[in-house]
């Protein structure tokens, strides 16, 4: 069976995806990968678009491709995972009025919090949910608090925000700096994923995707060393100009360049092409976090399936 865009990858505009336009593996490069980008406002809709063929494949959360493409009928024999790429940094805003309750001022009397909060997050079956639930037990209140949360694409997270229907989001950085600097909300400067944050992979058909294990283990090579570059302003720029030239939504150099200060780390893992134990390693970790679906076997079949 043909589809119309064999060669089109979605990808949500973001810190972890950046290197990917530096690293040579833009369209400019064919002979390295052969694909196009397209920008998409939440990895639900990617999956979806791998699901209807609009995509070819796409750039998103492991977890989310888990359960939404992978755990489906007829979808085990279909894919190829040729990457890993690192860990997912990401951010927690909150409305500003109830950010003032959680770090009052000096001068303010402390606040106890709602009794509900609702949270924008980008997958019903995100890590990001957990890494919510993770923070909220900070509080000494948190199991009187009900958790609701809502699943939306990133730029309308940011509208719930300022319309104040969501008490907070949980997103891939720089999208909480974004909606900070737009005035809507604050992020919470002490969040960070720890051992919830989330895997990011590169998945393709395995009927438009052929390429010898040397040339993957190139490119995962190629976006190391990008990371390493990109934490030099100028190429930092060049490579933002170059994601913003495949669609919106858009993310601007400056709150990137500050993003990648702070999360561009000199122990940052690198991108890894799998093998089969490293597969089946992350696979038994999302069980660990219950967020393999009861469709998905963490073994050895499953991880071959997947490899390339």
């Amino acid at each position: 069976m043909l589809y119309p865009n064999q060669n089109l990858l979605g990808f949500v505009p973001s810190l972890e995806v950046l290197p990917l336009f530096e690293g040579g593996l833009h369209p400019h490069e064919p002979k390295k990968t052969g694909f196009r980008y397209k920008a998409h406002s939440s990895y639900g809709s990617i999956a979806r678009g791998m699901l209807t063929g609009e995509l070819a494949g796409g750039i998103l959360h492991w977890e989310v491709f888990i359960s939404e493409v992978l755990a489906l009928p007829g979808q085990r024999a279909l894919w190829t995972m040729p990457l890993f790429l690192h860990a997912c940094p990401t951010e927690i805003l909150f409305r500003e009025s109830l950010f003032k309750i959680l770090y009052p001022s000096q001068k303010s009397s402390p606040s106890k919090l709602p009794n509900r909060l609702i949270f924008g997050v980008e997958s019903r079956n995100s890590l990001t949910q957990s890494q919510v639930q993770a923070w909220l037990s900070r509080w000494t209140t948190h199991s009187k608090i009900q958790l609701v949360f809502k699943v939306l694409p990133m730029d309308l997270m940011l509208q719930g925000i300022k319309a104040e229907m969501l008490d907070g989001i949980i997103v891939p950085a720089p999208w909480g700096m974004q909606a900070e600097a737009m005035g809507v909300g604050k992020v919470d400067p002490q969040f960070a994923p720890g051992n919830l944050a989330q895997k990011v992979v590169m998945v393709c058909r395995r009927d438009t995707f052929e390429k010898p294990v040397s040339t993957l283990e190139d490119i995962a090579t190629d976006l190391t060393a990008a990371r390493i570059r990109l934490r030099t302003p100028a190429v930092l720029r060049k490579a933002a100009d170059e994601m913003a030239r495949h669609g919106k939504p858009l993310i601007s150099a400056q709150l990137l360049e500050r993003s990648a200060k702070r999360h561009f780390t000199c122990d940052s893992p690198y991108e890894i092409t799998p093998d089969t134990d490293h597969v089946v390693h992350e696979l038994k970790r999302l069980e660990n976090l219950s967020a393999l679906p009861p469709q998905v076997a963490p073994n050895e079949q499953t991880a071959r399936l997947l490899l390339c």
